[in-house]
């Protein structure tokens, strides 16, 4: 893939409608994946619990309070809404463990339930060894299998309902107003979670629906500045880079004719029953290459994997092949 201008050398862009990537580099190697790692822990308390159920917060015996907190006590009252909405918009490493203990009766439990689920999905090179993504060593993940949590959590949850807010109000903690973490929000970049470590740098999954294109775009190990806003940077350039220099190209239309057959009387044109489209570089060079196999015409496309059958009548009469002069000998096959 072409190299895009951005802080770090590890990131890639998918189209979410194509089913395709864009732009990647090193999205196989393994990385810290710091605070995208409540995403998973958001999976399993989806999965497990209703929204509005409500949990008793508990925390374990020797938890200390690390990092970014919300400060949650023991024996509070908050539904499972609530406590995603801690975990993925103020990102709180506490709620992490709240929805832990929820689920488990130990953190031990917790982590194998989530590496369980990591391989259920295809996420076969993440190995998680804590909830909330603080750096521990031997905790990984690649951003292909970020990849495919995404697409897992934007299919089968309504998780994006929660990180597409600004901010959450939850009246019984001290603290009542808590803000995204994700700070291009009104940018169009509904989700899907942010995340900071030492290891893992600045790192952040966008997931983008505007300009007609669903568009998610993973960056890890953005260079840490002083306001820490690269991994946002990089995502806005990765995202336009990836808006600007693919799209769906008609590679083949209705109306091109692909061969004609002549008689005494008439001249009948057969043309292809669809257009033909492919999601590529814009600037992707097409040609067309024809040939017959098996009584088929078998048009294939110079730089990009598409094929296209069409069935060819049974026919005493010349075909003129419209595409590829050199196939002009052909004709023979039917010309009798």
């Amino acid at each position: 893939m072409d190299e895009v201008l951005l802080t770090t050398d590890i990131y890639i862009s998918y189209d979410y409608d194509a089913k395709s990537t864009m732009y990647e580099s090193n999205s196989s190697i393994k990385i810290s994946p710091a605070s995208l790692t409540k995403l998973m822990t958001a999976l399993l308390l989806y999965e497990t619990n209703s929204l509005n159920q409500q949990i008793t917060t508990k925390l374990p015996q020797d938890y200390e309070f690390a990092g970014k907190v919300a400060y949650l006590e023991e024996g509070l009252i908050l539904t499972t809404e609530e406590l995603l909405e801690l975990l993925l918009v103020y990102s709180a490493n506490d709620a992490a463990y709240v929805a832990a203990m929820e689920i488990s009766n130990s953190i031990e439990d917790f982590v194998n339930l989530m590496n369980l689920r990591a391989n259920e999905i295809g996420m076969n090179n993440t190995v998680y060894l804590n909830p909330d993504g603080l750096d521990e060593l031997g905790h990984q993940t690649t951003l292909n299998d970020l990849l495919i949590l995404s697409i897992y959590i934007i299919e089968n949850t309504k998780i994006l309902d929660i990180t597409s807010k600004e901010k959450v109000y939850i009246n019984k903690l001290d603290k009542k107003t808590f803000k995204n973490t994700n700070t291009i929000i009104n940018e169009g970049f509904e989700g899907l979670k942010t995340g900071w470590t030492s290891e893992a740098g600045l790192t952040f999954i966008g997931f983008n629906q505007n300009n007609s294109r669903r568009v998610i775009t993973i960056v890890n190990n953005s260079l840490v500045d002083e306001e820490k806003i690269n991994h946002f940077i990089d995502t806005k350039v990765l995202y336009e880079n990836s808006i600007n220099d693919f799209n769906i190209r008609n590679v083949l239309n209705k109306n091109d004719i692909i061969y004609k057959i002549y008689n005494s009387e008439s001249v009948t044109s057969y043309f292809p029953s669809k257009n033909l489209k492919s999601f590529i570089k814009s600037d992707t060079n097409i040609e067309k290459i024809v040939k017959i196999e098996n009584n088929n015409f078998l048009i294939s496309f110079d730089n990009i994997s598409l094929q296209e059958r069409i069935n060819i009548p049974t026919s005493n009469y010349k075909v003129n092949y419209q595409f590829h002069w050199s196939n002009r000998f052909l004709n023979n096959i039917f010309n009798n």
